[in-house]
């Protein structure tokens, strides 16, 4: 399985264009962290942005500011969210920060 935004054989165009992106050809995957925004927000989950990342397909998000060990709390209950949203829209989720070597 590739990353979303990578082609069928080989490797993307190399590393940069991609982060904090905008467009068709290197914002891969925004419909997977906006939904994930959007569902934490609903949750009352205190996450305080997303952005692309360097990588095609790879995006983050970040949790706070929050008070001590709710901020733990918020991160497991914002990782499950994203793995559910990942079932709806059948795209496999990884939580490793490079899942590509």
């Amino acid at each position: 399985h590739k990353p979303l935004g990578w082609p069928d054989n080989g490797f993307p165009a190399p590393q940069g264009p991609y982060y904090c992106s905008v467009g068709t050809n290197f914002a891969h995957g925004r419909q997977v962290a906006e939904a994930h925004y959007r569902a934490c927000l609903y949750a009352g989950i205190d996450i305080s942005g997303i952005n692309a990342e360097v990588m095609a397909g790879q995006w983050e998000y970040q949790i706070g500011p929050t008070i001590g060990i709710d901020a733990a709390d918020q991160l497991w209950i914002a990782r499950y969210i994203m793995q559910r949203i990942g079932e709806e829209l059948e795209c496999r989720i990884s939580l490793d920060p490079k899942p590509m070597r």
